[in-house]
């Protein structure tokens, strides 16, 4: 064994035995029984299980509607299916658990398997498409909680595990740290500040618990990297403090609504950054401040750099739309702005307020879709939230045939995913012959067919 290897095992026996000895059980948790001083994360382990669950799920899926030329849909098809995944308990006296969405979407049975063996019928409570987690309830009683951390206080290279069914394998645990925090434009969600993790996450471990080594719940595990970053070997969980706070609002209300600063934002580029004698590239740029927002109130101009959330960095204009679509409406953010060379902080309520989209038309050579507007999905528009892609503002004469409308989504270009009206524009301006769009209206999928002149 080389010296690196043995100080690696070294330092992880120092934190497995601080952790086990330091934290102080919850008391909706067994006492782990003859537990030994050894480099073992057996203990703490002992005491999460019980409060992981195995999740079955029945339902059926609506097969994407098809629209012909004369725009009358096809007769839509039913597909049952079956499916597993993982997820945590943390209030064992009203048996609420909390998993994923995309674990129990479509369901129309949830199922419960603990670790003692018990099964168990679960009801959905609320669920939130935007941050993937939903909240069941079971009426089973003598539960067991895991426990709740703060992912905040989380840095790179802290040790967690990861606690879930991969692959239908209940109780099954892997070890590894953090690679990285508030990881977002990852491809995977529509609102994204993911926590970045190298230990092993499979089918199945989706909704599952990742905890420090006190046993805390720190995160739920949602992801095994994305199509989009073509990912191996690292994975992606919700923070638990995000998730939480979603939670609450979802048993309170079943549904969590989202509101808006009042900022219109974009990436910092380079040549942004000259024109604007920016000393940084990364922030979220203010393009505009809609009247009447909290922002005009507390004094925000166009040109301003929104650099920090409440004290945590914004990198990108994703990182801005991701920290507020998040953040509950009425709730004061500490907003910190870069003017010029002037920096300052000002404190800002989310609002419910609708934001106006921008249209963006259809490039002149790109004659498939002549006459097509597209806008980005924005707070008070129907689908904000529930599916990521670009809104139809309007739809031109050659296209009215296909029976694409005003406020459709689309949200794919035959197979790839779009995530903005440029997204659209560049996917079709590659396609030959006749292509396909995908859309999202009313929460039905559409199959719609566009023919290249």
């Amino acid at each position: 064994m080389t010296h690196m290897c043995r100080s690696f095992l070294t330092i992880l026996t120092a934190l497995a035995l601080a952790g086990s000895a330091g934290s102080q059980p919850s008391a909706q948790m067994p006492q782990a029984s003859g537990a030994k001083s050894t480099a073992s994360l057996a203990p703490m382990l002992e005491r999460v299980m019980p409060g992981v669950v195995s999740i079955l799920v029945t339902g059926e899926r609506k097969r994407p509607i098809l629209l012909t030329p004369s725009a009358q849909p096809a007769p839509s098809t039913m597909e049952p299916f079956r499916s597993g995944g993982s997820g945590v308990i943390v209030d064992s006296e009203k048996g609420i658990i909390l998993t994923n969405h995309h674990v129990i979407v479509d369901a129309k049975h949830i199922e419960l398997s603990l670790s003692d063996g018990r099964t168990a019928e679960a009801r959905l409570i609320g669920k939130d498409v935007a941050t993937d987690v939903a909240v069941l309830q079971t009426d089973i009683r003598d539960l067991v909680a895991v426990p709740y951390g703060d992912s905040d206080r989380l840095r790179i290279g802290d040790f967690i595990c990861a606690v879930g069914s991969p692959f239908g394998l209940e109780g099954s645990a892997s070890q590894g740290i953090v690679s990285a925090l508030m990881r977002s434009d990852v491809g995977y969600g529509i609102f994204e500040d993911f926590i970045q993790i190298d230990a092993a996450v499979n089918p199945g471990n989706s909704g599952g618990a990742l905890v420090d080594l006190d046993g805390r719940l720190v995160g739920l595990n949602t992801a095994t990297g994305s199509a989009k970053l073509r990912t191996q070997g690292i994975s992606f969980a919700v923070p638990i403090n995000l998730a939480r706070a979603i939670a609450a609002e979802l048993i309170a209300t079943g549904t969590f609504k989202r509101g808006t600063l009042g900022f219109i934002t974009q990436n910092i580029g380079y040549e942004m950054a000259r024109a604007m004698n920016l000393s940084l590239t990364r922030g979220a740029a203010v393009t505009a401040v809609l009247p009447g927002s909290p922002a005009a109130a507390a004094g925000a101009q166009k040109g301003d750099v929104i650099v920090a959330i409440d004290g945590r960095p914004i990198r990108s204009h994703a990182d801005y739309v991701s920290r507020v679509s998040t953040t509950p409406i009425g709730m004061q953010l500490r907003v910190a702005l870069v003017r010029g060379s002037e920096r300052m902080e000002l404190t800002i309520a989310v609002a419910d307020l609708p934001v106006p989209a921008a249209p963006e038309g259809a490039p002149m050579q790109l004659s498939s879709l002549t006459g097509l507007t597209l806008g980005a999905l924005l707070p008070g528009f129907k689908a904000f939230g529930l599916v990521q892609g670009a809104r139809v503002l309007t739809v031109g004469d050659d296209l009215s045939a296909t029976g694409l409308k005003p406020d459709d989504v689309i949200t794919r270009v035959d197979m790839t995913n779009v995530r903005s009206p440029s997204d659209v524009f560049d996917a079709a301006s590659s396609r030959m012959g006749r292509f396909r769009l995908e859309v999202f209206r009313e929460g039905v999928t559409y199959w719609i067919w566009v023919s290249v002149s």
